[in-house]
């Protein structure tokens, strides 16, 4: 009994070693880059294309010319991503003057692009211009920062046109940094809407509120009133031509006066 229970633990044994012995040499290899035996090679070395890196593989093939290259390739000249919108200004002092006098807010200043312009400056602004606008935030109260902001209602800014500061948002302006790669074109404009009505001139903007909500409300009204005066036409209309009789039915009244 006990040389049978030996003798399966060293066919046992010996088939172990074998086996590993089997491996050891499958993975030994002259070349120098090769991983050995790879068990499952899919959960590491994707067989679909990767996104900046291309190991060569095509289908079931290797091609030497292609391992390691770029699998992204550069766009053709002078082509812009899907959506993309061309800024055409400068990045100097001509640019800057050209933006101020032709590039203009397409936005209507509403309550609603209001709030959503606070959230961006909350987001990307308040660290430096300050909660109020007057250039206190943290960063600028810091000894080490030494380009503090000038505030928004001060001479020098109060007046400064839309165009002027959705220039510095994408291109950046003394210290400041370009800010084109973080906040989106329409939230550039809703950042100045606010900046510009809640800073700088805040008593115009509070007027300017006021009437766009006024005429909005006027519009609403306009369109409502001619589906009441249907309505009222109609419900006239209806009294005038029925009229009860003695015994409870209704008959068509047709009198001309």
């Amino acid at each position: 009994m006990k040389n049978t229970q030996s003798n399966r633990f060293i066919r046992l044994f010996g088939t172990f070693v074998a086996g590993a012995l089997l491996v050891l040499a499958q993975s030994c290899t002259s070349d120098p880059n090769s991983p050995g035996v790879e068990y499952m090679p899919d959960m590491y070395r994707s067989p679909s294309i990767e996104t900046y890196v291309d190991y060569g593989v095509v289908g079931d093939s290797t091609s030497t010319e292609l391992v390691n290259t770029q699998s992204a390739r550069l766009p053709a000249p002078n082509t812009v991503p899907r959506g993309w919108n061309v800024y055409p200004y400068d990045n100097n002092l001509e640019g800057y003057e050209a933006a101020g006098e032709e590039l203009m807010n397409p936005l209507v200043l509403t309550k609603e692009v209001m709030e959503e312009g606070k959230v961006v400056y909350g987001k990307f602004c308040v660290h430096c211009h300050g909660t109020g606008g007057k250039g206190d935030g943290k960063v600028a109260k810091n000894a080490k920062y030494n380009a503090v902001p000038p505030a928004y209602d001060s001479d020098e800014l109060k007046n400064l046109e839309q165009g002027k500061m959705f220039h510095s948002i994408h291109y950046g302006k003394n210290k400041m940094g370009s800010h084109a790669g973080q906040i989106s074109w329409e939230d550039r404009w809703k950042v100045v809407t606010y900046v510009k009505y809640k800073f700088m001139q805040k008593e115009l903007g509070d007027s300017l509120l006021a009437l766009n909500a006024a005429e909005e409300g006027d519009v609403e009204a306009e369109v409502a009133q001619p589906q009441e005066a249907v309505s009222e036409a109609e419900s006239a209309e209806k009294d005038a031509e029925t009229v009860a009789t003695p015994n409870g039915d209704e008959t068509a009244e047709a009198t001309n006066e």
